[in-house]
């Protein structure tokens, strides 16, 4: 197993009060909600100076990225927090396996609101460079989702979780007349 994997599956045998996981999951959510957001900013000034499309659409785009992705994020976050026992932080990961609340429709909610989020700023900021940056990111974060979280995930819930990944979309929900139960 990769050392690195191996590490985040020991790091979920550790207890971890609410304090330090709110205090994570805090840090973890100022990275991403804002720091991220500004080097998609940065890039998109740094590599050229012009529009890509016309400002009214962008933000009307930029709005419905934000309003739908947040409360995924927020829901998400709330999800890990209070039923898994843990953070969205790799290093405090939830203890309990989840797949219902917003589990039950998309197996990376958290992400999946994450990415429209920044698309939104991406929108919003209307560069090229912004748009590459945005993009760079989510890259960077589904390879991470797809070789790192994804084998540690099925490392620590095996055969549920392998269950789950058949049963659950990825990235894209799939709407369901009835929801899984269990947290």
């Amino acid at each position: 197993m990769n050392p690195f994997i191996a590490w985040l599956v020991a790091q979920a045998q550790k207890h971890h009060s609410l304090a330090v996981r709110l205090i994570s999951t805090l840090l973890g959510a100022a990275f991403f909600l804002a720091g991220i957001p500004a080097l998609v900013f940065l890039t998109g000034r740094s590599l050229d100076q012009g529009a890509v499309l016309p400002i009214a659409w962008t933000r009307s785009v930029a709005s419905f990225c934000f309003v739908l992705g947040v409360p995924w994020v927020l829901t998400a976050v709330f999800w890990q927090l209070v039923f898994g026992k843990g953070t969205p932080v790799p290093a405090i990961p939830t203890k309990n396996f989840l797949q219902n609340g917003p589990y039950r429709y998309v197996r990376n909610p958290m992400m999946m609101g994450f990415f429209l989020y920044l698309l939104g700023w991406a929108f919003l900021f209307d560069r090229y460079g912004a748009f590459l940056a945005a993009g760079f990111f989510i890259l960077l974060l589904l390879a991470e989702i797809k070789l790192i979280e994804e084998k540690e995930l099925e490392k620590r819930f095996g055969a549920a979780y392998r269950d789950y990944k058949k049963d659950t979309p990825f990235l894209i929900p799939r709407w369901r007349k009835q929801g899984r139960s269990g947290a």
